[in-house]
């Protein structure tokens, strides 16, 4: 098992990833993979309580994440970060992830809108492209059970 799904979404756990995303996986355990919040008590808290209080829930960063999934590899683990950045950081270090979800990014002034909540830098889409270089689908879709698009090929094109 271990990581079954890594969403990128800039809220990190809210009522839709607990409601809907944490159900469809069946998950055995969340890890919010975020700097800041992992150096903030009251934002752990805060996601911890968000994240439904079924599900065993971390707030950490990288180097925490790496430890704390392969001391768990025999759970289904979901991750949630706000940088597809994260993601690479971790597959680097030797963490497999099958599936990454982009969910929500949303606008700022140097970002180009892609989707109706994904909107990236350069930078931001061009780590995007590089996960293709990994044994890892990077999908965008909002819930679930809503068509699945290659966000990878759909960026490519649009550069064609």
């Amino acid at each position: 098992m271990g990581v079954v799904l890594a969403r990128v979404d800039e809220r990190l756990i809210h009522g839709q990833v607990a409601t809907a995303w944490l159900k469809s996986y069946l998950v055995d355990m969340i890890i919010v993979v975020d700097d800041e919040s992992a150096n903030d008590e009251l934002q752990t808290m805060l996601l911890k309580m968000a994240a439904s209080g079924t599900v065993q829930t971390e707030v950490c960063t990288i180097d925490g994440a790496v430890d704390i999934i392969n001391e768990n590899i025999n759970k289904k683990i979901f991750l949630c970060a706000k940088s597809p950045l994260v993601y690479r950081e971790l597959m680097d270090k030797g963490i497999k992830i099958p599936n990454i979800n982009i969910g929500g990014i949303y606008a700022r002034e140097e970002r180009k809108q892609y989707y109706s909540t994904v909107f990236l830098t350069e930078e931001e889409k061009d780590i995007i492209l590089s996960l293709e270089t990994y044994d890892t689908k990077v999908e965008y879709r909002m819930v679930p059970n809503s068509n699945e698009i290659d966000i990878i090929e759909e960026l490519k094109r649009g550069e064609e």
